[in-house]
């Protein structure tokens, strides 16, 4: 006759915090997974290549008559930060591109994001020469801008002036205007005429 024996220890499970330190990590990991597929998400959504939205996303981020020749190639828009690039004949012509950021950046930040997105698209350029700094008027305002000579990192094509000019945007956040062109046209009176048009 067997008879339950009162004292007898309840029988543990082997693993027990082992298994809870292993579903907090894979809950981790889906949450991350999670976070970067949304992201991705967001940016494929704000991406666009219609070159009437292009044109009307980059007057919402800086009112300005359109050089004749360029027409939008892509604008996005993610957490607060606008970008619309304008081009002129398939960008060998040149680009115009705006970078806005929301509140006070400096400019090294708007260069940074800047290179970030053209990276993103697909641009293979490098700076292979610093220029000394170049002064503009805009809106009866002296502004600094960089200037650099860009080229193919696999050395094709043509090599191109870079100017970099941070502007106040219209809603006073940061904005930094890259206007890119072959060094024959490319040249202070070009950047001047557009800078001109800026309201």
């Amino acid at each position: 006759m067997d008879q339950p024996v009162a004292n007898q220890a309840p029988r543990k499970s082997g693993g027990g915090a082992l298994k809870w330190v292993l579903l907090g990590c894979g809950g981790l990991l889906l949450l991350v997974v999670a976070f970067f597929g949304i992201s991705g998400y967001l940016v494929y959504r704000s991406f666009n290549t219609d070159p009437t939205k292009v044109e009307a996303t980059a007057q919402e981020i800086l009112v300005f008559e359109k050089p004749a020749g360029y027409k939008g190639a892509f604008s996005m828009s993610v957490m607060g930060v606008k970008m619309a690039a304008l081009m002129a004949d398939g960008g060998a012509g040149g680009s115009i591109v705006m970078i806005t950021m929301p509140g006070k950046a400096n400019q090294e930040q708007l260069r940074a994001q800047m290179r970030a997105n053209m990276e993103k698209q697909g641009q293979s350029t490098e700076v292979v020469e610093k220029r000394k700094n170049d002064k503009f008027k805009v809106r009866s305002a002296e502004v600094e801008s960089s200037v650099e000579v860009i080229a193919a990192k696999n050395n094709s094509g043509a090599r191109m002036l870079q100017y970099m000019l941070p502007l106040d945007g219209k809603t006073g956040d940061s904005l930094l205007l890259v206007i890119t062109g072959p060094e024959a046209s490319t040249d202070h009176a070009f950047v001047q005429k557009f800078l001109d048009s800026v309201k």
